[in-house]
């Protein structure tokens, strides 16, 4: 070892630092192949039933002790999974015309909200081995698991350079429920990338002090392809890591880090994997929505709370064996980072490669790093359940879903921590507490594995809808199952959540009033608003649909679908998608839409992104006036046909040069209306909806086209160009002369005689 390596210059931070790491690592074929075949064996334990069963597992999540936001409803479980299923098929269907899907919210721009990464994917696997598309989501899903599980162990294994322990820690991947059933079900596009975070983080702690490096940007863009929650989690790991190294080393007067600009260095790679994805993120960062899972908008609504999703301490860190919480390892970390670092501060380690009067924190400043890391994690995830900085940005990428990184976090973390495990005994308590949780662990896991359930499709459950009805329809908050099984087929529709208005474009969650905490008067105007005839609720016994039908009752006509749900029917003259009104009303109405006005400390302009309608006034006048406009006999008609989701044709009759048309579904810069091959121009009304002026009499037909919108074109040529400057950057890097030597470690050797 050089004379250099004993000077406080050269802590590495990352998995190459010697003096975080115990011995020095060797690969090893017989001790890898074994715990590869254990954690193999122990996925195919867990997910054998889904691969020799039928195509869907929803059965299982009714399980009493797995239910999570939905609360005591029961829902027939897998919401996300049926979703993103059916909008692969819905691609399957429509291709090329899939940039517009009418069918779900108020009509949408799928590939500017959703990623493009799972349907890429899927649609892949569906064409390449001919599978159906439910048995094909579940396969790419248990291998993400699988694929997630082994880029663990790695990463344990290059930290702590211990075979078993690695084995053991990444097992809490596959033993943990929240993780294997929620992401199953509930947001599975997580846990088909997950192998991604572990992944990077391996990459990145090669030489964390380089953070900025082709490898580092490929995998940062891939993430976000993938899925944003992945990709903020890892920028904020690595935000946190080399924040907390920076700032030890400089207490310890480490020289040299300075000269590295890390901090920059991390700007740098962010947005660059942003630019590199351009043609994803430009789309993204250019609309506002009031949240985002698999998707990332930036807008994010005050007073926007996930308090259900959110879990008590006690569930958070003690209840493994159902959904609630992220199983043993995250009490696990802490125990024994508390326990190991108290025994380190009463006994420092002696070391001769570096001086023992450091602090701890730079002896062992991965382990540090991670700690923050993982704190900072938890605290942040307690944060949602306040109205308080930072959670009120954070809460736009629905933070409380990131639970599946906490858990990477702390097995890297005790994987770090095995070198604070210095003597016999102190080993024995690290292994010892590993092996009690695991085989707890264990007995969960059979437990999960006997009651799980499969069946072979949903298409017989009573909340499908497969009926044609008018208009669109909606639920209330709980009915989330019936909402998201029918959002891809041809049921326009929309539904509800807290107590958020109606009238944000491509909103995630739609009508707050249809939560039932309105009066029946104000939820009857937005439902008509909207164009919805029939809204939906479960007969279960909860909170929210009772006080639909309570509020409801005698006001509207309610109708027994069948065992499980009922509906109200809202009454509407006409429908349809499109329909023929006065120019004269229009301007009438359009002169009643709310300005600026300051709500709740923060300041709404018009009626998009619009929460708390109970009391907007204004907002209520200006709706009222529109669906009384719409609710009147006009003599002119407007047929709606759709050729594909991208082009339609509504066909005016018996029009006057006064005769306007209202097209019911979300305006976007990306539509273009035409007659006869003329121009007309598109303006807003209503809950963000269109109104065109042909200015023609008799009978017409307007061309209404939704074309690939600028956001996605700037986005591509963002790409293409970032792609060729760090192209060129890389390459002509490496033909520059270093002045520092990093063969084995990142940091300036500046005291050359030293270094000789």
């Amino acid at each position: 070892m050089s004379k250099a390596r004993s000077l406080d210059t050269d802590y590495r931070f990352g998995y190459l630092d010697e003096n975080q790491r115990a011995s020095k690592f060797k690969w090893r074929i017989v001790p890898l192949l074994l715990c590869l075949l254990f954690l193999s064996g122990s996925w195919f334990f867990l997910t054998e039933k889904i691969i020799f069963g039928d195509n869907y597992i929803s059965e299982t999540y009714d399980h009493v002790g797995w239910r999570t936001n939905e609360g005591e409803t029961p829902t027939h479980g897998a919401w996300d999974l049926e979703a993103h299923i059916w909008k692969s098929e819905y691609i399957l269907e429509h291709w090329p015309h899939v940039l517009w899907n009418p069918y779900w919210y108020l009509g949408m721009p799928l590939f500017k909200y959703y990623q493009a990464g799972f349907y890429v994917v899927h649609v892949g696997v569906i064409k390449i081995f001919g599978l159906h598309p439910a048995y094909a989501a579940n396969m790419i899903i248990i291998v993400g698991l699988l694929l997630a599980v082994f880029a663990t162990f790695l990463l344990c294994l290059r930290i702590s350079g211990r075979y078993i322990l690695s084995a053991m820690l990444s097992f809490f991947l596959l033993s943990n429920t929240f993780l294997t059933l929620r992401s199953f079900g509930w947001e599975p596009i997580t846990v088909v990338f997950l192998w991604l975070f572990p992944l990077s983080l391996l990459v990145f702690l090669r030489q964390p002090l380089r953070p900025f490096r082709i490898w580092m940007i490929v995998v940062l863009t891939a993430s976000y392809l993938a899925h944003p929650l992945i990709w903020f989690a890892l920028c904020m790991t690595l935000g946190l890591y080399l924040f907390v190294i920076s700032v030890s080393a400089s207490r310890a007067r480490t020289q040299g880090i300075a000269h590295h600009n890390v901090l920059t260095q991390y700007v740098a790679l962010v947005i660059s994997s942003l630019l590199l994805g351009g043609f994803q993120s430009a789309a993204q960062f250019t609309y506002s929505q009031v949240t985002s899972g698999a998707h990332m908008g930036v807008s994010y609504l005050p007073f926007y709370h996930v308090m259900h999703n959110v879990l008590p301490v006690s569930e958070f860190f003690f209840s493994f064996g159902n959904l609630r919480g992220p199983g043993p390892i995250v009490l696990l970390a802490f125990i024994l980072l508390f326990v190991l670092v108290a025994l380190a501060v009463k006994r420092p380690k002696s070391n001769s490669t570096a001086d023992s009067s450091t602090p701890l924190v730079v002896h062992y400043a991965m382990s540090f790093a991670l700690s923050v890391v993982l704190v900072v994690m938890v605290v942040f995830y307690y944060f949602a359940a306040l109205n308080i900085f930072p959670m009120n940005i954070l809460s736009s990428v629905q933070y409380h879903r990131m639970i599946p990184e906490f858990m990477i976090i702390s097995a890297a973390l005790i994987a770090s921590l095995y070198t604070l495990a210095r003597t016999r005994a102190i080993k024995i308590l690290y292994y010892g507490a590993i092996v009690a949780c695991l085989l707890a662990s264990v007995v969960v896991m059979f437990g999960v594995q006997a009651d799980w359930q499969t069946i072979d499709n949903l298409d017989d459950k009573p909340e499908m809808i497969f009926e044609d009805v008018p208009g669109r329809i909606s639920m209330p908050y709980t009915e989330q199952s019936l909402a998201v099984r029918n959002s891809f087929t041809s049921q326009h529709q929309v539904y509800g959540y807290y107590e958020q208005g109606i009238t944000n474009s491509y909103a995630d969650e739609m009508f707050s009033v249809s939560s039932g905490f309105h009066t029946a008067e104000h939820t009857i105007l937005y439902l008509q608003a909207a164009g919805v005839t029939r809204l939906y609720v479960n007969k279960a016994n909860t909170i929210r649909n009772e006080q639909v039908r309570n509020q409801l009752s005698g006001d509207l006509l309610y109708v027994d679908a069948n065992e499980r749900y009922s509906y109200f029917h809202i009454p509407i003259r006409d429908p349809s998608l499109a329909q023929a009104v006065p120019i004269s009303e229009v301007e009438q109405v359009l002169s009643l839409e709310p300005g600026c006005r300051v709500m709740f400390q923060e300041t709404y302009c018009g009626s998009v992104g619009q929460e708390f309608v109970a009391r907007d006034l204004l907002e209520q006048q200006y709706l009222r006036a529109y669906v009384n406009m719409l609710e009147r006999d006009y003599e002119a008609t407007a047929e709606f046909i759709m050729d594909n989701p991208d082009n339609y044709r509504i066909v005016v009759r018996d029009a006057t040069e006064d005769t306007a048309v209202v097209i019911k579904m979300t305006d976007d810069r990306s539509w273009q209306a035409t007659v006869d091959g003329q121009r007309v121009e598109i303006r807003t009304i209503g809950p963000d909806y269109m109104v065109v002026h042909p200015n023609r009499f008799g009978e017409y037909t307007i061309h209404l086209k939704y074309r690939l919108n600028i956001e996605h074109i700037v986005g591509g040529v963002l790409s293409i160009i970032t792609f060729f400057v760090l192209l060129g950057f890389f390459f002509f890097r490496r033909r520059i002369p270093r002045t520092y030597e990093n063969e084995r470690g990142d940091l300036f050797v500046e005291n050359k005689e030293v270094a000789k």
